[in-house]
């Protein structure tokens, strides 16, 4: 009876990785080369009041996702800072700033190489950037790039992970948005 039960567990591990390895293939094409995420959001409230908030990258943490527990700014501000950021398993990764046009725009490169690097990406960057439309109206905008370490078993990732990036960036906006139009 126990050896039944272990062959059919044993069965259906095997047909769950086969079904994995299949749908990565076909996402495979998906999967390969440099990946973009872009969000933008249109907040009622000036230009420097949106940029005073979405530029302060030391609190970020603050009005985030869950996906972020801690920031630490660890060296410099502006270009060249250098921040690590910290989930709530534990898990960190460390960010520089490579982009500070104060008032306008702001670059952010993950360092995916270093060792402990908790995520299956071979690079990571996003920047965000601020538009005035109007005295109160301002277009706040985020671009992501990324490229996955293995496309093939990538694939995968691209559905779940788009899904939970949107869900995060939704959140993220809304927070922004809600502090600025206060």
């Amino acid at each position: 009876m126990i050896r039944k039960i272990l062959k059919g567990f044993t069965l259906f591990l095997i047909l769950d990785i086969v079904l994995l390895l299949i749908y990565g293939f076909v996402q495979y094409p998906k999967a390969k080369g440099e990946q973009h995420f872009t969000a933008e959001r249109i907040v009622n409230a000036p230009k420097d009041k949106v940029w005073e908030i979405i530029s302060d990258v030391g609190n970020y943490h603050k009005v985030t996702a869950p996906g972020i527990y801690n920031v630490a700014i660890i060296e410099g501000q502006g270009l060249g800072l250098k921040r690590v950021c910290s989930a709530p398993d534990g898990t960190s990764w460390e960010e520089t700033c490579t982009l500070w046009n104060p008032g306008k725009e702001f670059q952010f490169v993950v360092n995916t190489r270093k060792e402990d690097y908790p995520f299956p990406l071979r690079s990571l960057s996003g920047s965000w950037k601020v538009d005035s439309i109007g005295p109160s109206k301002t277009k706040l905008s985020m671009d992501f790039n990324y490229q996955f370490k293995s496309p093939f078993l990538s694939g995968y990732f691209i559905s779940m992970g788009k899904e939970q990036a949107e869900k995060d960036t939704e959140f993220l906006l809304d927070n922004w948005q809600r502090l600025a139009e206060k």
